[in-house]
């Protein structure tokens, strides 16, 4: 029996994040600021003549239609390479088709992009002091300019070298107290001097003691930095506790309390509430210290910033980078985080000059593997890659013929990649051989 009732009609969810793709690189050059794109229900295609989609111009590996970006119903991405001249990478491995994730690394021709997955709707805020263009980064900023103005405790948690410093310096700026920031670093003061170089002593606390105001009274008005609080002595954290519940410090020697108006950003890269599991920190001291809780995210997390940030330590004139190289520099795992970015990039202005910079330069340092998946098996459009077994076999293998290396590097422009990829061999090994033979990859370049 027929009915004429009406359904009403099946609505979907609409997901509370999206996924877009944030172009950092082409053709020698970081994008100041990258540029993102969002697929929408239609094909996304990305090549060299893409009028509405991911338009490369200037990149001539580049083909006119290059690659496509799908989005599923559900909002998740899936790449398909459209035939292309020089092929579709994901995260380093040769695709036809890859489903993609978030922190994934695709390049096309010498063009790289990022996938990023944010959410639709979020905030930001001027601080000038924190770059960056990746979600992360702009929910810090939001996050540092929403309690700067309060009087409350921040604990910045993080890995070592994220930045706690920068931000929270970030939240003195945005405060409006006017005090100096005193930053102190708790895990260098020796137990013993502890309590007198935070809280001062008076004349005579100790033989030949000079009256000392302590950290605490110099950062009176503005903001005492506290990094590393969780090495913290545990002989001076009831103290600690007592000087922020009070407002008010006691020098050594001293009988009377004096009145302090700090505030107080503590940084750890501890675990603290294993730490107070544990007994080795006070849990009325880690609660004081986390009335606003605000997590760094580590710099792997914010691969579309890793080119920008790079950049601006590299400073002016920016010079040009390879594009394997720009690609190990996504791809790796960034262990000590922006510290470590800051160091390479002086030592690539050091050793490049004026550029361009070839990954030889940075490949002791950023090692031979990435920290990011492969993508999905998937069949290959070009050589196949060389897998990590093959490539130990490598070592043992003799160097082809000079005039046939030569040949290749003058065919390719001196661009690693594609000899290795017209070799079936590694990058690595192209290196050695071209070593072995004393030939100069510039000359191919010219």
């Amino acid at each position: 029996m027929k009915t004429t009732e009406k359904k009403p009609p099946i609505r979907v969810a609409r997901s509370s994040v999206e996924a877009c793709l944030v172009l950092v690189f082409s053709a020698g050059e970081i994008l100041l600021p990258p540029r993102r794109y969002t697929p929408g229900r239609e094909a996304l295609v990305i090549g060299r003549e893409a009028e509405k989609g991911i338009s490369l111009p200037g990149d001539p590996r580049a083909s006119r239609k290059h690659a496509s970006v799908h989005k599923s119903p559900a909002g998740g991405l899936r790449i398909v390479d459209e035939g292309s001249s020089n092929g579709t990478s994901v995260n380093g491995q040769r695709t036809t088709e890859s489903t993609l994730v978030d922190g994934d690394v695709i390049m096309i021709g010498d063009s790289l992009m990022v996938v990023s997955v944010e959410p639709r709707e979020m905030g930001d805020a001027p601080v000038p002091e924190l770059l960056g263009v990746s979600a992360s980064a702009r929910r810090l900023r939001a996050l540092l300019a929403q309690v700067a103005p309060s009087d409350a405790t921040v604990l910045l948690l993080g890995e070592s070298g994220s930045g706690k410093e920068v931000a929270a310096r970030a939240v003195h700026a945005l405060s409006g107290r006017k005090g100096p920031f005193v930053p102190v670093n708790c895990s260098a003061i020796p137990e013993s001097l502890a309590e007198s170089q935070l809280f001062g002593h008076v004349a005579g606390a100790f033989t030949g003691a000079v009256a000392r105001q302590g950290l605490f009274r110099a950062a009176d008005g503005g903001t005492l930095f506290l990094d590393e609080a969780g090495e913290m002595p545990a002989s001076l954290q009831p103290k600690l506790l007592r000087a922020l519940q009070d407002r008010a410090v006691l020098p050594v020697g001293a009988t009377t309390p004096q009145p302090c108006d700090v505030r107080i950003v503590a940084a750890t890269n501890r675990e603290l509430r294993a730490a107070v599991e544990k007994q080795s920190f006070r849990g009325d001291l880690y609660a004081r210290l986390a009335e606003f809780p605000i997590h760094l995210p580590p710099l792997k997390e914010r691969r579309d910033d890793v080119l920008m940030l790079f950049a601006h330590a590299l400073g002016s004139p920016l010079p040009r980078l390879e594009v394997e190289l720009a690609e190990r520099l996504l791809r790796y795992s960034w262990p000590y985080n922006v510290r470590e970015l800051l160091a390479l990039a002086k030592q690539l202005r050091i050793r490049g000059g004026a550029g361009p910079y070839a990954l030889e330069l940075a490949e002791s340092q950023l090692g031979h593997e990435s920290a990011l998946p492969s993508p999905p098996a998937a069949p290959v459009s070009a050589a196949p890659a060389v897998s990590r077994e093959a490539a130990g076999d490598e070592e043992r293998e003799p160097p082809p013929d000079r005039a046939r290396l030569e040949e290749l590097l003058r065919r390719h422009r001196g661009v690693l990649a594609d000899v290795a990829r017209e070799m079936s061999r590694s990058r690595k090994q192209i290196y050695r051989w071209i070593q072995h033979h004393g030939l100069d990859v510039e000359a191919f370049r010219r």
